[in-house]
């Protein structure tokens, strides 16, 4: 008989600490699990960071360029190109070569030069949206005031397990190569770059097509007349 009534007790124990549904409530109220998972939350972008990222490889290949130039002038000017994916015809690159050209124009500012922006439009330009750019992409608009003594340019080798960049400092008087590096970047890095750009593409694409979906025809504009008393 105690062993009965002990076990009546637990079950009833047991029941009084289940949590009470309310049938009243909305679906809302209690979303799924899945539902509170953001899809960016699966993306590469928020991983734990990298130990070593693009930007400690350029300062590493940047430093081995300017080690290999006996007699550095500081009135030297140098202009940074992209670096071409040596496969393509050499009028090509990628996400990656756009970020070592980037990292590589501040190291060389680190070191002490002075460097030329490329894509220095000259002007400045607002959007549609309210943004304010100074650098361009549109050849027609870029500063034709370029008075550079030295080139930095290279190469990007897919190479197993990464890249090989080829470095190259190149006096622009005589197209005398000044010094030369290469560093191999490992191919997690690239990809954290690469897929940057793939993500970014997408999430464009997708923003575009809700855009024009969603577009209607312009109203004409009005006039405005001077108040008057």
């Amino acid at each position: 008989m105690k062993y009965k009534t002990f076990l009546l007790c637990l079950i009833l124990t047991g029941c009084a600490e289940l949590p009470i549904r309310d049938t009243n409530a909305s679906p809302d109220d209690n979303p799924p699990l899945k539902s509170l998972v953001t899809p960016k939350e699966n993306d590469r972008y928020y991983e734990k960071e990298l130990i070593k990222n693009v930007n400690h490889y350029a300062k590493w290949l940047t430093q081995d360029l300017f080690a290999n130039i006996d007699f550095p002038n500081n009135n030297d000017i140098f202009a940074v190109t992209n670096f071409a994916l040596l496969d393509s015809d050499l009028n090509k690159t990628n996400h990656f070569g756009r970020q070592m050209t980037e990292a590589m124009i501040h190291e060389v500012h680190r070191t002490g030069f002075s460097v030329i922006d490329l894509k220095a439009s000259g002007f400045i330009r607002m959007t549609e949206k309210g943004d304010v750019f100074y650098e361009t992409t549109d050849y027609l608009e870029v500063s034709q005031n370029i008075d550079a003594s030295h080139i930095i340019t290279g190469t990007l080798t897919k190479h197993q397990g990464g890249y090989i960049v080829n470095a190259k400092v190149i006096l622009l008087e005589n197209k005398v190569l000044v010094s030369s590096a290469q560093i191999f970047v490992p191919y997690n890095v690239i990809e954290a770059v690469i897929l940057e750009d793939k993500n970014q593409r997408v999430e464009e694409s997708v923003q575009e097509a809700v855009t024009n979906s969603k577009s209607s025809p312009k109203k004409p504009t009005v006039k405005l007349k001077p108040y008057s008393k």
